[in-house]
């Protein structure tokens, strides 16, 4: 997705990325809004060093996902094998998606669902997520062992040997609960970058605040200086806050109407970069927010050099 967005972005749109049947990347113009508004970037000066947690971190959800599709797959008696796919452990909750509603509801070709009807589908696994994987506390190993017919030392071998996991419980409600949520949140913010509803940037960012919700709470990818960025440019006006890439540290990214960004970058000065980076340098400070605007992707020129006379 990020090599996707890097490279087939236009400047003022966003970008829908999609992946099945095959890639495709459609651009989305934002609405012109009254006051415009600013992405504006705030970096949280926490390091994730995957190094050294992922093993309870970016890992730990990898296997916690997968592990849930599996489970899923055997509690609804698919009986197609999940599809291969390129994800870490080869299986993944979208392979679980288009096999359980081409097998329990007579789709031919999921990958082929309109938007619409994906829609549709992602209200219904949420649902079905969160009433199939109930265990609020998580699963242990023997738990899962269970369901998916297999020795502990054979879901270690399938699931838990490609790289470094530690867990006593999986928490496979949450992460199911959370992927089949935010997936349905991009395809509502497509829609309502075309609806010319009202209020539309307090709307978006309405979804923005919902993913940062799901990435503390549910996901559990954020951290406690991403969630208090978030939080403060709420207070100053921000209309959506969350945090952007793997999380757990890194930046955060805001929905701010352009009357309001003075407000949101002061009250972070103040209230988070000098409160806790007392020495923090003007130089390190002007390079912590960056107010932007949906930009171009990579643009490739060729170079034939010039001609002779």
């Amino acid at each position: 997705m990020d090599q996707s967005a890097s490279v087939f972005s236009l400047r003022g749109s966003a970008l829908y990325v999609s992946f099945k049947p095959s890639l495709k990347c459609t651009p989305i113009q934002f609405p012109k809004t009254n006051p415009e508004f600013a992405f504006v970037i705030a970096q949280s000066f926490v390091a994730a060093d995957k190094h050294t947690t992922a093993p309870v971190c970016y890992n730990l959800r990898v296997v916690e996902c997968t592990l849930a599709a599996a489970f899923l797959a055997k509690v609804f008696g698919l009986k197609r094998t999940l599809p291969s796919d390129s994800s870490p452990l080869g299986i993944s909750l979208r392979g679980f998606h288009d096999t359980y509603f081409e097998e329990k509801e007579g789709v031919a070709d999921n990958t082929k669902a309109s938007t619409q009807e994906f829609k549709e589908q992602l209200q219904k696994l949420v649902q079905l997520a969160g009433d199939y994987l109930a265990q609020e506390e998580g699963y242990s190993r023997e738990e899962i062992c269970s369901i998916l017919g297999m020795s502990e030392e054979e879901l270690n071998e399938r699931f838990m040997s490609k790289f470094p996991v530690r867990a006593d419980r999986f928490m496979l409600r949450q992460r199911a609960v959370h992927v089949f949520s935010e997936a349905l949140r991009v395809l509502e913010f497509r829609e309502l970058l075309s609806s010319g509803a009202e209020d539309i940037v307090q709307k978006l960012g309405d979804l923005m605040n919902e993913t940062q919700e799901s990435c503390s709470k549910v996901y559990e990818c954020s951290c406690p200086e991403l969630d208090e960025l978030c939080e403060l440019a709420r207070s100053a006006g921000s209309a959506g806050s969350r945090l952007t890439g793997a999380g757990w540290g890194g930046c955060s990214v805001h929905l701010v109407p352009k009357d309001k960004v003075e407000k949101v970058t002061k009250v972070w000065e103040e209230k988070y970069y000098r409160k806790r980076f007392p020495d923090i340098t003007e130089e390190k400070l002007k390079a912590a927010i960056v107010v932007s605007k949906p930009g171009s992707g990579s643009t490739l020129f060729k170079v034939t050099g010039e001609k002779v006379v």
